[in-house]
């Protein structure tokens, strides 16, 4: 009998290290893919905000310093936006129209 509640007792401790350890997985899983969704959406931001400058750039409209949180830097033929530890660099391609 003794060796019965001994073997139980190992077969619990030994199940919850392992419940223990996917549990850990999961959430260092669930972490690293709302970082990826998270810097897919500023790309995208950016991608649309940079979209947005030139289509006021050729409109000759005025063209703010600041647009959809980015920081712009508009110089040389480059666009440049900055959001916090984030920089997104664009270079216009051919002529103007």
């Amino acid at each position: 009998m003794k060796f019965r509640r001994g073997f139980l007792l190992i077969d619990a401790v030994v199940g919850m290290c392992i419940i223990s350890a996917m549990t850990v997985i999961v959430f260092f899983w669930t972490k690293n893919q709302r970082t990826i969704v998270e810097c897919l959406y500023i790309s995208d931001l950016a991608v649309r905000t940079v979209v947005n400058v030139l289509v006021r750039d050729f409109m000759e409209h005025d063209i703010l310093s600041s647009l959809n949180g980015f920081e712009l830097v508009h110089h040389d033929g480059k666009i440049v936006l900055k959001i916090n530890d984030h920089v997104f660099g664009y270079r216009f391609e051919g002529e103007k129209r």
